[in-house]
C-alpha cells in the first residue's frame, strides 16, 4: 500500500530551523570533541560531521527528507557521466528499473540493493564504492554490477520492496540466464534487509510475492553490510555507540514507520525476531555469507544477535566487525571524498576474490 504523503510548504521551511541546528552541532563538536572522552568516530572530520548529521537525521519531518531526496537513477546517470560509461538500464515487468555498473555480457553479477533506510535513494557514495568495486574485481574476473532502483517508503511499503527483490533476481534468472551460481547478492543497511528479505522469501515462499523462485544450485554468495534486522532502538549499542555512528533512534523510528506502513514486523522485515529455525536450509540457497558490522555503530548489537542465527542455520557465514566503525563506514567514506581503500572496503574485494 502506498502513501499519499504530500511535501508541504511547511515541510520545506521546517529545514531552515533544521540546518540551522545541525551546524551549531558540528561547531559544537567541532570545539569540544578534543576535550572530550567517550565514544567519538573513527576521525576527526567525521566525529564533526556525524554530530550534524545526527541532528539533522533526529529533525527533519518526513515530507522534508522525501522534498531532499535525490533518486537512484539520477545518481546512477551521475556517476555514469563521471565515470564516462555509457549507462545502461533496463525495466523489469512491474516497471522496476535497474542499472548496470559493467557489461551485461559479464558471466558473474552483484546485485545490489542499495540502503537508506528504505526512505532514501542511493547515495553518490554508493555509486562509487559500486564503481571502484567493479573495477577491482574485474582485474580478475569477468564481473557486473546490478543495482536495483526499488521503490522508496512511503510511495512504496512493505512487502513492495521484497517483491522488487525477487522479481530482480527472477529476471537474472530467467531473462539474462544467469546461473545461481554465478550470482552474488548484497545490501547495506535497508538493503541488506531487503537482502535478508529475498532470503527468505527463498526459504519461505512469501504469499504476497508471485516470483516463485527455484534455484537450480546456491547462489554464489551473500554480503551483509551493516544489516538493519532490529527497528526498536533498544539496545545498549544504540546508546553506548550514540556519539560514534550517525544513525539515530528516531530517524530508525521514523524510517520503519514509513516503510512498514500498515504492515507488521515478521520474520521477513525483522531477522532480529526469527529463529535459528527459520533459516535451515540457507545452505542449500546460498554457498557462502560475509556479515560486516561496524564496532562503533548504533545497530551492532542487533547485527550480532542475527549473525549468530545465521551462522547455527548455515556452517559458511563469515562475521567481521571493524573496530571503531560507523554505520556502513566505508561507503560513508566515500561520500564524504576519502581517497583511498577503507579497511571495509578491503575484507569485501578480498572475501569476494576468494569466491569468483
Amino acid at each position: 500500500m502506498a502513501s499519499s504523503y504530500q511535501v508541504t510548504t511547511m515541510d520545506k521551511l521546517s529545514l531552515i530551523p533544521v540546518a540551522a541546528s545541525s551546524i551549531a552541532s558540528a561547531l559544537i563538536r567541532l570545539l569540544t570533541t578534543p576535550f572530550v572522552g567517550g565514544a567519538k568516530a573513527n576521525t576527526f572530520f567525521k566525529d564533526v560531521v556525524y554530530a550534524a548529521l545526527r541532528t539533522n537525521l533526529s529533525n527533519i519531518s518526513p515530507g522534508a527528507e522525501q522534498w531532499m531526496n535525490s533518486t537512484t537513477e539520477a545518481e546512477y546517470l551521475g556517476l555514469a557521466k563521471k565515470q564516462n560509461f555509457q549507462p545502461d538500464t533496463d525495466v523489469l515487468g512491474s516497471g522496476l528499473k535497474v542499472h548496470w555498473i559493467g557489461k551485461k555480457t559479464a558471466r558473474k553479477v552483484l546485485l545490489y540493493f542499495h540502503g537508506g533506510g528504505y526512505v532514501l535513494a542511493a547515495s553518490a557514495g554508493h555509486m562509487q564504492w559500486l564503481f571502484e568495486l567493479s573495477q577491482e574485481l574485474s582485474k580478475t574476473q569477468d564481473l557486473s554490477v546490478v543495482v536495483v532502483s526499488y521503490t522508496l517508503a512511503p510511495h512504496g511499503q512493505y512487502p513492495t520492496q521484497l517483491k522488487q527483490a525477487a522479481e530482480s533476481l527472477e529476471w537474472l534468472l530467467e531473462t539474462q540466464q544467469k546461473k545461481p551460481s554465478d550470482i552474488f547478492i548484497a545490501g547495506d543497511s535497508a538493503g541488506a534487509n531487503m537482502t535478508l528479505m529475498l532470503l527468505s522469501h527463498l526459504l519461505h515462499p512469501h504469499s504476497a510475492v508471485s516470483s516463485k523462485i527455484e534455484l537450480s544450485s546456491p547462489l554464489a554468495g551473500v554480503i551483509l553490510i551493516s544489516p538493519w534486522t532490529k527497528f526498536a532502538t533498544d539496545d545498549d549499542s544504540a546508546s553506548r555507540n550514540h556519539y560514534s555512528d550517525y544513525v539515530t533512534p528516531a530517524a530508525a523510528h521514523r524510517w520503519a514507520g514509513l516503510f512498514l506502513g500498515p504492515g507488521k514486523v515478521d520474520n521477513y522485515n525483522q531477522t532480529a525476531i526469527a529463529n535459528a529455525e527459520w533459516f535451515q536450509g540457507l545452505d542449500g540457497k546460498v554457498k557462502d555469507i560475509l556479515v560486516w558490522g561496524g564496532g562503533g555503530e548504533a545497530l551492532i548489537d542487533s547485527i550480532e544477535v542475527s549473525t549468530k542465527k545465521l551462522q547455527q542455520a548455515h556452517p559458511r557465514v563469515e562475521y567481521v566487525v571493524q573496530p571503531g566503525a560507523s554505520h556502513e563506514d566505508f561507503i560513508i567514506d566515500k561520500l564524504l571524498g576519502y581517497k583511498g581503500k577503507a579497511e571495509g572496503t578491503v575484507v569485501v574485494e578480498s572475501w569476494m576474490k576468494a569466491r569468483l
